[in-house]
């Protein structure tokens, strides 16, 4: 039996679209060598064993296993029945270049003193992935990283050592440490010293291996002569707690296997030391990313309210002397000032991209919540309508201002309320960017502005033709591109990704179409095909139901504040009062369904819909199409208008 060359073998759990890109790119790359690829799944539930089953390639071999017994004990299942004389474990969510094989084996075979090596890689934005050369995590390398020493001075042989940022990343060099992303080993190695230690489960493997290499008298290398794409954590979430939790256990569980006496027990204490210090940046990073831009805008609605009132209070209430009691101020203005901050942020007025209608109706929400509640209220002290209406007023100016600030800071303009959509180039040839075209534009769930084509070889002129792939960097600039798509049924891997690392600069995001797939992948996203059945509608999107539940709250305060004068126009009082109450306290909506809102987004029970539009409401015979209707159309004027025509039908 012909031995091969090389067996790839890929752990999948859960990421079928990226499996399948990989593999194509993995099958381009074998070509001119004899190449077996082992598929191990870890009892995934996204239909990926099926896909591979589906395909039958010949040369594919598939391992499905029925529970997930972790990253190193499924690779362990590979290698022992891989026939190569290169082992490469490597990533899902990995694209290696054409070249990528051929060059391994070669520099392999010229340094014999090589056990292993991995290779120069980037990330789904085109930036250098630093993990792609490292060194042994000692207690005091790793103490340089834990605490930033290592950013503050990354060229520094001493304070750089953890990611060997003092090495050029295009040049090749000796490392301790090579990643598991794309671990390239010889199976004659492997056979002395054995697979992954299945001690580790997820992290940590890869530096065991390493460091176990070097031990046994070979080197590792860092390979800058050809580059891969790394997506980077596709099926786990590397900034969540949880990661840095698992990922520094597997830490301990290599200083107590390789280190030994006062070595093994600082590096404990600070891996220790490190999960509390990265748990509490963790937190305050997310505090001051929430509440930093919430507390500056507060406190310039706190300080435009200050200045009506003492407008206000010189020139209109007390002219002749006198002042306002200090408990407006102290007390009153506070919690006006966090009335509109909270209809704000409720209304989705923090959230990007930033929207007009959020900023319009929020203050004039608190404006009316607050007038309700001095009137229904009146141990509430009402000092003066006129200020609330006025600060409601600079609040709408504040919050447009505040929005026009930081949108021109990010893209240059003001006006924050142009079209979202991202403009894309389509990268490809003039044939395969044409059908390119044709899936973003007509099959897939993707609302972006096309600027047009941007092709590799000559092509007739066209209407989207915007120029050669080789200008792509002024053509980014020229029409302003947020993203560049490439069709990877027609351009090699290793070219799309040189051109992601070329323009890794620009600030662009990147995604490719694989070959004969339906659907884009780029970081963290797969684009796939609309469902004919699904209805779009913004109430899927978290400012949609915020924006519903500001609805709901002023609707039901204004229609509980004129009850007393209104319960006669209700055909059942007391239902209707008992119900508006439920929308307060958040346990129904004032506008839903009609039906039961199947394959729509969902909503609590209304005690309004769409039926209100005949008088007496009737439930259609076909509800479904109707909710579908309410759920394509809605915005807060669909549901005012039900509420005006249908409010004394509440409780029926």
């Amino acid at each position: 039996m012909l031995m091969a060359d090389l067996s790839v073998i890929i752990v999948n759990y859960n990421v079928r679209h990226f499996l399948w890109q990989c593999l194509q790119a993995v099958l381009r790359a074998s070509e001119g060598l004899v190449v077996e690829v082992i598929v191990v799944d870890n009892a995934s539930s996204d239909g990926s064993v099926e896909m591979l089953h589906a395909w039958a390639h010949p040369q594919i071999r598939i391992i499905a296993n029925t529970d997930n017994p972790g990253f190193s004990k499924a690779n362990n299942q590979g290698i022992a029945c891989a026939t190569g004389r290169h082992i490469l474990l490597l990533n899902p969510d990995t694209l290696v270049s054409e070249d990528t094989f051929r060059t391994c084996v070669d520099f392999m075979d010229a340094h014999p003193e090589a056990g292993a090596l991995g290779v120069h890689m980037i990330d789904g934005t085109g930036r250098f992935l630093p993990e792609s050369k490292r060194a042994l995590p000692t207690p005091w390398v790793s103490f340089y990283k834990i605490f930033g020493l290592s950013d503050l001075f990354p060229r520094n042989r001493r304070f750089g050592k953890y990611h060997l940022t003092y090495l050029d990343k295009r040049q090749n060099h000796q490392i301790e440490v090579l990643s598991g992303a794309f671990m390239w080993l010889r199976k004659s190695l492997l056979d002395q010293i054995g697979g992954l230690d299945e001690a580790f489960f997820m992290y940590g493997e890869d530096i065991d291996m390493s460091w176990r290499v070097i031990q046994a008298g070979y080197q590792n290398y860092y390979l800058a002569d050809t580059t891969i794409l790394h997506y980077k954590g596709e099926s786990t979430q590397k900034g969540s707690l949880n990661y840095v939790r698992v990922f520094y256990q597997a830490m301990i569980i290599f200083a107590r296997k390789h280190f030994g006496g006062r070595q093994k027990q600082v590096f404990i204490a600070a891996i220790r030391l490190a999960v509390y210090f990265r748990a509490l940046l963790a937190i305050l990073r997310r505090g001051v990313d929430r509440a930093g831009f919430m507390l500056l805008e507060g406190g310039l609605i706190y300080a435009v309210m200050y200045a009506i009132q003492a407008y206000w209070e010189h020139y209109v209430k007390y002219i002749e002397g006198g002042a306002y009691p200090p408990e407006f101020e102290q007390v009153y203005m506070p919690v006006y000032t966090g009335v509109f901050m909270l209809l704000l942020w409720l209304a989705g007025a923090y959230r990007k991209p930033y929207q007009l209608r959020p900023l319009i109706l929020a203050p004039l929400g608190g404006f009316i919540a607050i007038a309700t509640v001095t009137y229904m209220f009146p141990v509430v002290k009402n000092f003066s309508r006129a200020i609330v209406g006025l600060s409601a007023v600079f609040t709408m100016l504040v919050a447009m201002t505040t929005r026009g600030i930081i949108h021109h800071r990010e893209r240059g303009n003001f006006f924050f309320t142009e079209p979202s959509r991202r403009r894309v180039i389509l990268v490809g040839t003039p044939a395969g960017v044409l059908r390119l075209d044709h899936l973003v534009r007509r099959e897939l769930d993707y609302p972006v502005e096309i600027a047009g084509h941007a092709v590799l070889g000559a092509a007739s002129a066209y209407t989207d033709l915007l120029g050669q792939v080789a200008d792509l960097r002024s053509l980014i600039r020229l029409y302003q591109a947020d993203e560049l798509v490439f069709c990877g049924e027609t351009l090699e891997a290793g070219y799309m990704i040189a051109e992601m690392d070329r323009l890794s600069d620009t600030g662009v995001a990147f995604k490719i179409a694989p070959p004969d797939a339906e659907y884009l992948i780029g970081p963290h996203e797969v684009i796939t095909a609309r469902d004919p059945n699904y209805t779009r509608s913004v109430l899927s999107q978290p400012e949609g139901l915020r924006t519903k539940r500001i609805v709901d709250l002023i609707s039901a305060s204004l229609l509980l504040a004129g009850f007393p004068v209104m319960a006669w126009a209700y055909q059942r009082p007391a239902a209707a009062l008992r119900a508006l109450g439920d929308v307060l306290t958040g346990q129904r909506h004032m506008v839903g369904y009609a039906g039961a809102g199947e394959r729509l987004p969902r909503l609590k029970a209304g005690l309004l819909n769409l039926t209100v539009r005949i008088r007496p409401p009737k439930t259609p015979a076909n509800p479904d199409a109707l909710d579908a209707l309410y759920a394509r159309s809605y915005s807060w004027e669909l549901d005012l208008e039900i509420i005006l025509k249908g409010w004394k039908y509440i409780g029926t």
